[in-house]
């Protein structure tokens, strides 16, 4: 269940930086040959989302290597990405501070505009659905150990999570059930300790009326807390259970 990525600052932005499943840039639909050092300067100024100095940007993307060294891998990497936009400005280079093309739009941004309006209580008709790009944001940037990536890659796993969770709950209060489970499902796969996604499922089953599968779920986590931690889930997870056992169902908020 998932719908495709829709720019929204342009309906069919000829340069596109994808950081989710790459990264590549793709202008026009074809990929621009780059090399890593070029990309990845692209995906931290995408990632920064505001300009950035040069020698901070040097710093974060050299960090093994003299500040004289970073800052000539910085000219290099800038140098070979020039027409890679085919007239589109891929960087903007304003005295001491870079940042990325304004016409270059991300994926990465677009995945995250969805997130951020999910949980923010304000999703359109089409928010209400798993987007392209939710499981590659889930382990964005694989096999990329700086410290800016690694923080990425945290802040945007937490967001992509959040609005999981609450596109389920907003599913289920609509009456869509088996996308509100398949939505729990994501963030539970994800993350299985996670107790606010196994509740997010156990609601999705309860909105249902499948008590035997909430059920089934909350046994499957709690022998895994245990086994993993040695702790029980929270009281408040029991109790949903329990209510739901005796036919007092709680009334699912939407949160």
């Amino acid at each position: 269940m998932s719908a495709r990525l829709t720019y929204r600052h342009r309906d069919r932005p000829q340069t596109v930086l994808h950081v989710l499943d790459g990264p590549d840039l793709r202008v026009r639909g074809q990929p621009a040959v780059l090399p890593e050092s070029s990309l990845r300067l692209l995906v931290y100024l995408a990632c920064r989302r505001r300009p950035a100095g040069r020698r901070v940007v040097a710093a974060a993307l050299w960090p093994d290597v003299t500040e004289s060294r970073a800052g000539g891998n910085l000219r290099s990497a800038m140098w070979r990405l020039r027409g890679a936009g085919a007239g589109t400005a891929v960087v903007e280079a304003g005295g001491a501070a870079l940042a990325l093309g304004p016409d270059v739009a991300v994926d990465l941004e677009t995945l995250s505009g969805w997130a951020e309006r999910v949980i923010g209580g304000r999703p359109g008709p089409s928010d209400l659905t798993v987007p392209d790009g939710a499981d590659a944001a889930l382990d964005l940037l694989p096999g990329w150990y700086d410290d800016w990536a690694i923080v990425e890659r945290e802040r945007v796993r937490t967001r992509v999570l959040h609005a999981l969770e609450q596109v389920s709950r907003s599913l289920s209060a609509a009456g869509r059930h088996a996308q509100a489970v398949d939505a729990a499902i994501a963030a539970m796969c994800a993350d299985p300790l996670r107790e606010s996604a196994q509740r997010a499922l156990i609601e999705a089953h309860l909105a249902e009326g499948n008590l035997i599968e909430a059920q089934r779920t909350f046994r499957s986590y709690r022998e895994l807390l245990l086994a993993e931690l040695g702790v029980d889930p929270a009281p408040d997870l029991w109790q949903l259970i329990a209510g739901a056992r005796i036919g007092h169902l709680p009334r699912l908020a939407v949160r």
